[in-house]
């Protein structure tokens, strides 16, 4: 992985991520139909085939004036797939996925 930084009047600084990772991890994309188009407020529960569990939500505010990535990622270390996905959008609806495989960016539409 690369990542290129800029300041001002500063010069460019190169980061470079030489690790070799052996773990595993899963981005979830939100597309609202009844909530709002980016699912912001969607809380997320994922479990895992050892039976870990692991919470988040979609947002896009991190900090004081600034904005983040909306997808959702968890870090799965070295499981290789997430046994289930609950989302719970902000319109009420309970979406259930199971069986997923992980090193993915996983798009999923709320029900109409």
């Amino acid at each position: 992985m690369r990542l290129v930084t800029t300041s001002l009047n500063e010069p460019a600084e190169l980061f470079l991520n030489e690790t070799v990772d052996q773990n595993h991890w899963l981005t979830v994309l939100l597309i609202g139909a009844r909530s709002n188009r980016d699912g912001l407020g969607a809380r997320l529960k994922l479990t895992m085939s050892s039976g870990d569990l692991q919470f988040n939500h979609a947002t896009a505010s991190v900090g004081y004036a600034s904005s983040s990535d909306r997808r959702v990622h968890f870090g799965l270390g070295k499981e290789k797939s997430v046994k289930m996905l609950e989302i719970r959008w902000p319109s009420g609806t309970i979406q259930v996925l199971r069986n997923v495989r992980a090193d993915q960016i996983l798009t999923i539409r709320e029900p109409a």
